[in-house]
Formats: structure tokens, sequence, C-alpha cells
């Protein structure tokens, strides 16, 4: 089969930006598909249709299409009659934490279903978009176990990676946080990124820090649980709204709220001194089993073939 990837796959080689592009890559590459990418930002759409009636994609991950880089009216165009001359499945990806969708209308004619990182809003999805809609959460790498220990990150102090400014309540709390423990801190998009060392980091480190954004949205989980808990780190999280119906909680340390930050370093503290083994052993057994790349990207083709959604069947058993 043939996949391709529409979005911000620009930096698939290196640090690649975008988590739902390297796994959707990784998992769809594991299962023996052929897969591609085709970066949104840096092609025109000319060039984008060029490559693609070449190509002839039987399914399209869209990523990116109502960011308002393109006309949407062109995409709609170009969706369409990829449908009409290839039979190419398209499929909307929104893995934002959005109530209300950056398009709202019709995309019966365009789309044929669309997979969306949270439950809460998945019929009010289905009622504007007019397709199908499925709870398709972030995934994990694919492991066949976890990585043996580097020096380089075997850090002693919690680690939290991503952006220290970009959302409000969590820059508060990471500066709180700071003036009341040391934490290690590595920037996305910086000469510090390390996200394309997860595997190591996750072993090796003391703690991962999760400290979520979208809280406030049922299902909504952002990728920090699957990419460190999928590598068999040992995790201090803020629980997201309705998280222990996917994640259990007795596979990381969960905290709930961005009140006080002696909360993380009672929580450390506590479990500076125990055997961590035990926990990261049972989260990366659960990760891998139920949301690694290779997991998720098998359900999607199942949702397509009309299979068994192992996703829901999984919030269904919680």
């Amino acid at each position: 089969m043939k996949i391709c990837i529409l979005g911000n796959t620009g930096n698939m080689i290196g640090l690649a930006y975008s988590w739902f592009v390297k796994t959707v890559y990784e998992g769809f590459i594991l299962l023996g598909h052929e897969v591609i990418g085709i970066d949104w930002k840096s092609n025109s759409l000319e060039h984008i249709e060029e490559i693609l009636f070449s190509y002839e994609p039987d399914i399209i991950f869209t990523h990116l299409t109502f960011h308002g880089q393109k006309p949407i009216e062109r995409v709609f165009e170009l969706f369409d009659s990829l449908r009409s001359v290839f039979g190419t499945i398209i499929i909307h990806t929104l893995q934002d934490a959005r109530h209300i969708p950056r398009y709202s209308g019709n995309l019966n004619n365009f789309f044929d279903l669309a997979l969306v990182g949270q439950i809460e809003n998945i019929d009010n999805l289905k009622r504007l978009w007019k397709i199908p809609v499925y709870f398709w959460p972030y995934s994990s790498l694919t492991r066949d176990r976890i990585a043996p220990i580097n020096k380089s990150l075997s850090f002693i102090d919690p680690v939290f990676t991503g952006s220290v400014t970009a959302h409000t309540d969590r820059s508060s709390y990471i500066r709180k946080l700071n003036h009341t423990m040391k934490i290690m801190s590595f920037i996305t998009k910086s000469s510090g990124d390390l996200r394309n060392r997860t595997p190591e980091l996750s072993s090796s480190a003391s703690c991962i820090l999760g400290l979520c954004t979208g809280y406030d949205i049922g299902g909504y989980i952002d990728v920090r649980p699957f990419q460190y808990l999928g590598c068999g780190a040992f995790m201090i999280s803020r629980k997201f709204k309705w998280q222990d119906r996917i994640i259990p909680d007795d596979i990381y340390v969960p905290f709930y709220d961005y009140k006080d930050p002696m909360i993380i370093k009672n929580l450390f503290d506590e479990w500076r001194t125990k055997d961590k083994e035990p926990i990261r052993k049972k989260a990366f057994e659960f990760i891998q089993r139920y949301h690694s790349s290779k997991v998720r990207m098998q359900n999607t083709l199942n949702i397509i073939e009309g299979k068994q959604d192992t996703v829901k069947a999984l919030i269904e058993e919680n």
C-alpha cells in the first residue's frame, strides 16, 4: 500500500518537528507499507499536486490543512480529484487541544474520515464535518526493549522537554518550580533538543516531568506520556481529563493541578530512593502493547477496513 503524509514533514531527517509525522512514518514502514512525506509549508500547491498524481497514493494523512497556508478551495479540489481518479482515502487529522476546530464546515466531499486526538468533542465534530470521526491519540515509538542506560543522559534531577514559554499556565508553573527545586530543561528546536534521543533519555533519566497543556478536554493527551512511557521512562505527570480511560494511573505518578510547585518536589523526594524499575517496565509493556506506532497504524487500517477499532475497545474495557 502507498501512503502519503501531507504536512510538516520537512525535518523528518534530523530533528523531527512533528511526533505525528515520525510515528505515522515509523508505524506503516514496520507494517511493510511504502510511505512518503510531502512538506506542506515549503512546497507550492502545484508541486504537491504533481507529486501526488505521480505517486498515486492509496491513503493520504493530512496535517496543517486548515492552517491558512494554502487556498482551501483549491485544496478541496485536489482532494476531490484524487478520490475520483485513484480512489485515494483522504484522512484529516486533528491533534490540537481544541473544542472548536479550525474548519467547521461540511468535509464530506473531500475527506473520507477524520482521526482526532480527543474524545469529548467527537460527536460535535461528526455533526460539523459530516464524515466518520475516530479517536486517535498520539503513539509511542515501537521498541522491543528498553534502551540501555546512557551515562551522558543519566540526570539525577527531573527532566522537562519542550517549550518553557509556549503556554501561560505551564510557563508560570515552570518558573515557580525552578525556584523550588532543580530541573533540567531541554528546549524544543534548540541545540539541546533531545527528541531524537527519546529512548536513551527515557531509560537513563531519573524522572521525566509531564507538564501538560490541554488538560480540560476529555481524552486529549499530549505527546509526552506516549513518547516517554512508551520507552520505559519514570514519569511524574499532570493528569489529563479522562486519561485513565487510555493510560492507567499505575504506570506513572500523577498530579492534578498547577497550584503548588511543592507537589512535584514532594513526589520526586518520595520516589527518590524507591526502585523505579517495576513501574518503568510496566509502563513500557503497557504502552507498547496498546499505543506503539505499529499498533496505532494497524488500528488505523482496521478502521479503514471496517474491522475492530482497538482503541475504542480499550476505552470501553476501562
